[in-house]
């Protein structure tokens, strides 16, 4: 019996999950086997178009999840900073060195991010307050 034509469009999708949540995950979220899973990886090697459609997918997909992670720990990060400084009772020189380059830090990630075109200073879509739900989930 000669196995069906495979829809290198969903292959590839499930190659990038798998690439991101790992095999189990992906295989569920799409009720595929694991054997399945290693089929489309070894067809990576021999179809062009499935290897395109990955890579083009992959890079996608990864910058997307990049930008939106690193939005999150933006965020995250400069709630934290500010409340380090409230509670800064009595400021130190070693506190204040401490408050400053994370400040720098922040900055340069963000021109970074600017640059790369990665962002434009506002949220992504999808992106969660401190506490809200994981937008990769």
């Amino acid at each position: 019996m000669a196995s069906p034509k495979r829809d290198n469009t969903r292959a590839a999708r499930i190659l990038v999950d798998a690439a991101l949540l790992g095999d189990a995950t992906a295989c569920a979220k799409h009720e595929i086997t694991i054997r399945t899973l290693q089929r489309y990886r070894s067809a990576l090697d021999e179809d062009e178009e499935l290897s395109s459609l990955y890579a083009d997918l992959s890079r996608t997909v990864t910058s997307q999840h990049w930008a939106s992670e690193l939005n999150i720990t933006l965020t995250t990060s400069v709630r934290k900073l500010g409340g380090l400084i409230h509670d800064l009772t009595s400021p130190t020189a070693e506190n204040i060195s401490a408050v400053t380059s994370a400040v720098k830090a922040l900055s340069e990630i963000a021109i970074t991010r600017e640059v790369l075109g990665a962002g434009d200073g506002e949220p992504n879509q999808g992106d969660t307050e401190e506490g809200g739900e994981d937008p990769t989930a």
